[in-house]
């Protein structure tokens, strides 16, 4: 890993993983290398502290932020040295939790409603050990590692939100040709998530979410003549906001 970092000539790097990658022997390994990361632990690992979800007024002791309209819930403990961070999205954990009942009941033979309570209290949670050089307050630890998910998001798009995962093309011209629009859509649709970065909204809106909204949006051509349709006064605001086009 150091040496992709002189490969790569960049400093002050974060590497961020799932909990596919952790174990002792690597988080041993990057910190005796001072390298900073964000690693997500699998919710069974035993360093994982659930005892303050399981106190009724747990509200009343942890602290909280909102990412993307969602109430995120966490606390901080270390354990050996390290410092991890544990986050509770209330919605998801209701979430997980219905769709365990609903397995129990379709999938009997591989789900169990002991199963069930003994996952209770890991629903909707997310454990992260972390180290760096400059603090990091809970929302950007998880706003950090969210953020690998971008590559998963992006062929997410690509595939459902572009619908370019199927080409139908039997000419080799047109398929460069279709290969290199849809590079271009998801470099726009990059540059679109940079904005709504750069204004302080993507824990509001994707960008989905506007395009969506610029969809009722369109030009239309009157005696010869092009104009815009009429847009609300919230789509307005919002592409005001980031800076895309003329809105006068």
């Amino acid at each position: 890993m150091s040496l992709r970092i002189k490969e790569m000539e960049v400093e002050n790097v974060i590497y961020i993983a799932d909990k596919g990658f952790y174990s002792d022997d690597n988080i041993s390994a990057m910190d005796n290398r001072k390298l900073q990361y964000i690693i997500q632990l699998q919710r069974r690992n035993t360093i994982v502290n659930y005892n303050p979800l399981l106190q009724a007024d747990f509200k009343k002791t942890n602290k909280y932020f909102i990412y993307q309209k969602r109430i995120i819930w966490y606390y901080e403990y270390e354990n050996a040295g390290r410092k991890y961070i544990t986050f509770l999205d209330e919605r998801l954990r209701v979430e997980e939790g219905q769709d365990c009942l609903q397995r129990i009941k379709t999938h009997p033979e591989k789900y169990s409603i002991d199963g069930y309570h003994q996952r209770l209290r890991t629903f909707g949670t997310l454990t992260m050990v972390h180290y760096t050089t400059s603090p990091q307050s809970a929302k950007q630890i998880y706003e950090a590692y969210k953020k690998r998910n971008e590559i998963e998001t992006m062929f997410d798009s690509y595939k459902n939100f572009l619908e370019a995962d199927k080409t139908y093309m039997q000419n080799r011209f047109v398929l460069e040709g279709w290969i290199l629009v849809n590079f271009i859509a998801m470099i726009a649709y990059y540059k679109l998530c940079e904005r709504l970065k750069n204004a302080k909204m993507l824990t509001k809106f994707s960008p989905k979410d506007i395009i969506e909204t610029a969809k009722a949006t369109y030009q239309l051509k009157i005696i010869g003549v092009w104009h815009r349709s009429e847009m609300t006064k919230k789509a307005r605001e919002i592409f005001k906001k980031i800076d895309v086009g003329d809105i006068t």
